[in-house]
Parts: C-alpha cells; structure tokens; sequence
C-alpha cells in the first residue's frame, strides 16, 4: 500500500484565508494542492485526479454541489472522496451533500485537529479501498489467466484425444477382423482380440494366408505403450509379413526380423513375439519363440498344458541371435492359445496379480464354447478382477482344429 504521506489532497475554495489554514494544517503530512473555483478544479481534477478533495459549497459560478454532482457522474471520479467545507447551518445542507455522494462535512472556523483526524481516517480507507481493488484485480487477472489455461489444456486435451482416436482407428484397420479365405476353411477356426490399455497400444496380432494351406499367425507385445509402441507395432507387422512370405521357418523369420530391428534401435525399445505357420492340410502348426510367453495347447475336455516353455530372446536387444522350431501335430478339437502378458499380469485394485493359475482355470471350463465365446469369457473375468483398472495391453488369440 502507498505511504498517506504521497497522497494528494486538493483544497477547492474562493476564500484565501481558509486555503492558508488548510495548508498550514495538512501541508507537513500531505501533498496538498489548491483550486480558487469550481470550473478550474474539475479541469485539475481531469489531468490529475488527487485521492480527496475539501470542497467549499459557497463558490461563484459553481457551487460545491454542482461540482460533486459532476464529479460523481464521471468513472474516473466518482470515487475520489469529497469533504463538504460550509458555514451553512441550515437544517438539510449536510443531507444534501452526502445525497450528492460527500463522504463527510467539516464546518468553519477550521479545528486543525478535527481536519486532520478526518482527512486522515478517509485518506487510510481510500488507501485501503485502493489496495482491496488491486488485491481483487490482481486475482481476476489470476483467475483469468488460469481459465485461459484451462481453456487451451482443454483445448490441447480435445485435440490430443482426437488425434488418439483416429490412431485408434488405424491401428484397429491393421488387425485382421475375418480368417482368411481358403478352400478347406472348416477344418479350423481362428480368432483374436485386443484390447489397448490406452486408445492405442504395443500389442498387435496378425493372420493371413500364406498359400491355400498354409496360415501364419502371430502375437507380439512391444516393450511400450501409447502412441511410439503403435508406430513400433506396425512397423514390426509389416516386417513380419513381409519375412515370412520370403522365409519358410519361424525361427529364421523371428533372426533375420531381430537383426533389422537391431541396426537402427535408437529408442531401446524391443518386441516379444510368438510366430507360427499352421499346415491346415496336415493339422501341423510349427512355430518358434521370441521371448513371449509360451503358448497353451488345450485339450477337447478342456485340460491345458503349456507348450514348448524354451524361448530364444526378445527382439531388438541383441543382433545375431538363434532361434528354434517346434512342431506339433493338432487333433480334432485341440485349441492352441496364444496371449501377452497384459492377461496373466492384470492387477486387481488391490494389486493382487491374476497369474497362470487363473488363467489355466478359465481354459479348463471351456468345454462347450467356441473360440469366440471363450475370448469373450477370459475378457469379462478380467474386467471383472480389474475392477476398470487396465494397466497394460490385453491380446489374445486361438486356434482349434475342428475335424
């Protein structure tokens, strides 16, 4: 707050003794500054408005109350402070002045010590008004600069959540939605689902036909989640498929695609992945592991075991690394499962972990289901053990020889 002392008081009176006075009383403590009539004061007041006025009502020209009428009609003014100065000792003087919006009267003959107490009392609640007024201007800016805020992170945020949808989007366009045509298409059947922890992921799938005999399949998880992992995820899906149309083994698929990854891996960032070719004409599915957990061979009666637990390492850690065939022969009914580690690591709230052991139990009630309706079944337990809290992408994908 200002010092009282730096404030400005203007004395607008037609008689020079009572200014003299006036300036004698409050010249030390203040600066005062003096106006011989109405008109020329409220020119004064106009270049340089002070912080309160002593106003005489008995002036030529214009009296006091037309002044203060003008004063308190203008934004500028009408704040400043107005003390009536009169002799007047007419019943209704002193209602009309404060009608006009005069904070006080003081009458002649001065008291020195009545003036100054007044100005004083209304100069420390102008000052005080002052620095309430800077205080609330002060936090409107504040608030005002924090809605705008708001307003652009909402902004941001609405563009953001746009941009991830439509990544969304693209990223569920490269996931295969039907099984590929072939001419012996009911001696299988195939499906996958994924479900992104955010509105996009690390984890992807893929399927498609090698030839009119031959499908491969894929599961994959990227070391990362959101917007970078997608991009590594179709990076990765491409290579995939571009290998294994060249290469007739799992293994040399998953070396040749870990030594591509390996020459430019600035980011770090590495990708488990399960591939395999399944022979539909012999029922064959041969496959080789990259670091990603195991896959399950369920039984008709609904027993699983894993199979084939070694696995070479992750892709992307490590160039010139071998990796190993399996090959197992289904028979009518037996389901191979595949799925990442969002299924078996989900957290419940209480950051219990859902395990293998959950898993295989769920597996074991599948008699009676087809693999849609089994998919269905482990995601609504696991949405159920989450209880809405999804931390890590959830893939999962089946195949079961039907005759």
């Amino acid at each position: 707050m200002s010092e009282l002392s730096s404030m400005r008081v203007m004395v607008v009176d037609d008689t020079e003794a009572n200014i003299d006075v006036l300036i004698e009383t409050l010249g030390d403590d203040y600066k005062v500054v003096v106006a011989m009539d109405g008109i020329s004061a409220l020119e004064d007041i106009k270049r340089n408005p002070p912080d309160l006025i002593l106003l005489d009502i008995m002036m030529p020209e214009m009296d006091g109350y037309e002044v203060c009428k003008k004063l308190k009609e203008k934004e500028t003014t009408r704040d400043i402070p107005v003390i009536f100065l009169t002799a007047l000792k007419e019943e209704g003087d002193e209602a009309r002045g404060l009608e006009l919006g005069a904070v006080d009267y003081i009458t002649k003959p001065f008291n020195p010590n009545l003036v100054n107490a007044r100005v004083r009392n209304h100069l420390e609640l102008k000052r005080h008004k002052n620095h309430l007024e800077e205080l609330v201007h002060a936090k409107t800016l504040e608030i005002v600069k924090h809605q705008r805020l708001e307003y652009q992170l909402r902004s941001a945020k609405e563009k953001i959540d746009n941009e991830l949808s439509i990544a969304s989007q693209i990223q569920n366009s490269f996931l295969p939605s039907t099984i590929p045509p072939v001419s012996n298409r009911r001696k299988f059947d195939l499906h996958a689902v994924m479900t992104p922890a955010r509105k996009v992921g690390g984890d992807f799938y893929d399927f498609f036909r090698l030839n009119d005999e031959n499908l491969v399949l894929i599961i994959a998880d990227v070391s990362d989640k959101s917007i970078p992992a997608a991009l590594y995820m179709m990076v990765s899906r491409t290579m995939f498929r571009s290998l294994s149309r060249q290469i007739k083994s799992p293994a040399k698929v998953l070396a040749e695609a870990n030594n591509l990854i390996c020459e430019e891996n600035e980011t770090g960032m590495f990708v488990t992945a399960f591939l395999a070719y399944y022979n539909i004409a012999t029922s064959t599915i041969t496959f080789a592991n990259a670091g990603h957990l195991p896959g399950i061979l369920i039984e008709p009666s609904g027993a699983a075991r894993v199979i084939s637990r070694q696995h070479g390492m992750a892709l992307g850690i490590m160039p010139m690394v071998d990796y190993e065939d399996t090959s197992i022969q289904l028979v009518a009914g037996q389901t191979v499962f595949l799925y990442t580690d969002g299924v078996t690591e989900a957290l419940s709230p209480q950051g219990e972990m859902f395990g293998t052991a959950k898993l295989v139990k769920l597996l074991n009630q599948s008699v009676g289901l087809d693999l849609s309706q089994l998919l269905v079944h482990i995601d609504a337990s696991l949405k159920e053990f989450q209880q809405g809290h999804q931390y890590d992408d959830i893939t999962m994908l089946a195949l079961k020889k039907m005759r």
